[in-house]
Order: structure tokens, then sequence, then C-alpha cells
């Protein structure tokens, strides 16, 4: 009998294989787990959940919420929404830079869609929300500026048409601002060429804000300190023909008896 016992093959596993069959049935348990948690995940939900955190002002869990939906549902019709929203999650939290990037990615990859004018308007006042005084620095001036001009020029049909074009008009006359402020502290400081610089960029690039009387007027004074007797003249005489109600309209008059 012991003799026939130790010629019987052994059914049980070895402590190895034991180890081993554990391993591979946590590994499907894991497995399985995780396909239950991707399949409970709706997009329609986690986009009514991040729209509900949005409309309560909790914009970083909002924020949170429509990434969510772009990273695991980037083919549901909700992803594209929640590239739209997550700009306005931003503008809303006043993160104006970010908000202006995401605005700007919807109408790269969505130009056709119908919200895509409304992505440019709010790109645009993104940057108008950053806008600083004349006398700092004007570059969210310049991008306001080109979102409002590309609006205009790429959806004349929009709804938005109307206040880009006001914006436009206030944008442009700040940047009008801007030369003039930077153009008379030239002058004042005795840099007539510089001033001179200037004062021809307002006449050229913003002959419609309401500075070309004025920078005819510090041109002609301008060339006369430099002692270009003749263009001064030129410039008094264009002012005072053009601008005779003009509040430089006197004192160029007076210039010119003195020539």
């Amino acid at each position: 009998m012991e003799k026939n016992r130790k010629n019987t093959p052994s059914f049980g596993a070895s402590p190895l294989q034991k180890a081993v069959f554990f391993l591979f049935a946590l590994i499907l348990v894991g497995c399985a787990g995780t396909k239950e948690i991707q399949g409970s995940r709706d997009p329609k939900e986690l986009y009514d959940h991040a729209m509900t955190a949005y409309f309560e002002q909790k914009y970083d869990e909002a924020e949170t919420g429509f990434k969510a939906i772009m990273e695991e549902f980037p083919l549901s019709p909700y992803s594209i929404e929640a590239q739209l929203i997550l700009g306005d999650v931003c503008y809303a939290a006043e993160k104006y830079e970010d908000a202006s990037s995401y605005y700007t990615n919807f109408i790269a990859l969505h130009p056709t869609h119908q919200k895509a004018s409304y992505a440019l308007f709010q790109k645009g006042m993104s940057h108008f929300r950053d806008v600083l005084t004349i006398d700092r620095d004007q570059t969210a001036t310049r991008k306001a500026l080109f979102a409002f001009e590309d609006l205009v020029s790429s959806y004349p049909g929009s709804a938005y048409q109307a206040k880009a074009r006001e914006l436009i008009g206030f944008l442009r006359k700040r940047l009008a601002e801007r030369e003039f402020y930077v153009a008379r502290f030239y002058y004042k400081d005795k840099n007539y060429k510089g001033a001179l610089a200037r004062f021809r960029d307002i006449l050229k690039n913003y002959p419609e804000t309401g500075f070309t009387d004025s920078a005819l007027y510090y041109i002609g004074e301008s060339y006369e300190r430099l002692g270009e007797k003749g263009l001064a003249k030129d410039a008094f005489s264009t002012l005072i023909s053009n601008y005779p109600d003009s509040p430089y309209s006197g004192t160029a008059k007076g210039r010119l008896k003195e020539s």
C-alpha cells in the first residue's frame, strides 16, 4: 500500500502554483472592476454635473468635469460642448488667458459651428478684460482688436457684429491715445524725430479716432524745432484748412504769421 501511494500522481497544486493562481485572480478582478467603473461613467451625467457646478460658481469643479468629458469621451457630442464651455468657465473665474486659449482651440477645430462666432467674440472679450490704461503695455488691446476684426470679417451675419464694431472703435481709439501719449512724451523730452514718427503713425493708422488735428499741430511744432520751416508750414496749413474749429487752429495761425 505504501508503495502504491508513492506511485499515485498528486493533483494538488504546489505553493508556487497557488501563488500564481492567486495573482492571476487578482488581476482579473481588478480588470473587471475597472471596466465596471468606466462603464458607469456616462458623458451626459458628467456634463450635467459639470454644468451644475458651473451655475453654482464652483469653477474648479466644473473645469475638472468638462476636461474629463473631453479626455474620456472625445467623440461624444458633449465633448464639443465641453470645449466651448471650458472657455466660459475660465472667463467667469477671471482666468482670461486660459479662457482665450479654450475659445481659440474651439474656433480652430470647429470654424463652421453655429457657436463659432460666439467663441470668437468671447476670445476678444477675454483680451478686452486685460486692457490697461494708456501708460501701460497695450498687447491685450491689440489682441482684442484682432479678434473683433476677425469676427467682423469672418462671420458677417453674426449677432455679435454690432457689438464687435463698437468695441473695435473703442480699441482703435485706445491705441491712438497710447501713440499720442508716447509721442507727447518724446516731444516733451525734446526727442522731436521720435515724436514725429509717432504723430505720423497716428495720421496713417488711426485717422478716424479724433487725434488728427492735434497730431498735425505737434508735427508742425516738431518740424519747427528741427528747423524744417517749410514742413512745419505745411502741417499748420493742413490743420487750419481741414480743422478750422480745432482748438489748435488759432495757435497754428499764429505760427504761420511768425514764419
